[in-house]
């Protein structure tokens, strides 16, 4: 996937917040450990922004990168512009127990194996279910 220039620039850009926050997740995605970051603030101070500058990062390096949101609103301002249940074949209808409708061995099943990093905005608003359901991809 072609880096777009401005998001690779961004990184010079981000504020000391986004900064703090934009080394820390990278940190974890360079030593290969996985953790699960939650982003938090209210519109406009910038959240889509380092989202784009992580995801320019990542991908310039040639690795993999997924980004997602619950609404379609979100999805349209980020690279890739899939929602959750698109992305990850989820049933719109859930429970405890569902499973996502994504083959195993099928290529996006691979895809989200390899991602080194996966966005997902807005992702306190999906049902825990939901959240739920990736995770036993």
């Amino acid at each position: 996937m072609k880096v777009p220039v401005e998001d690779y620039e961004a990184q010079s850009k981000l504020n000391h917040e986004q900064a703090q926050a934009f080394k820390t997740i990278l940190h974890r995605v360079d030593s290969g450990t996985t953790r699960l970051f939650f982003v938090y603030g209210p519109g406009a101070i910038g959240k889509t922004f380092l989202y784009r500058a992580l995801l320019a990062n990542v991908r310039s390096r040639g690795m993999i990168a997924l980004a997602t949101a619950t609404t379609s609103v979100a999805a349209a301002i980020l690279p890739g512009d899939r929602i959750a249940h698109s992305k990850f074949d989820i049933p719109l209808q859930i429970n405890d127990t569902t499973m996502t409708k994504m083959p195993k061995q099928s290529g996006a099943a691979k895809l989200i194996r390899q991602a080194k990093l996966i966005i997902w905005d807005e992702a306190p608003m999906a049902k825990r279910q939901t959240i739920e359901t990736v995770d036993r991809i």
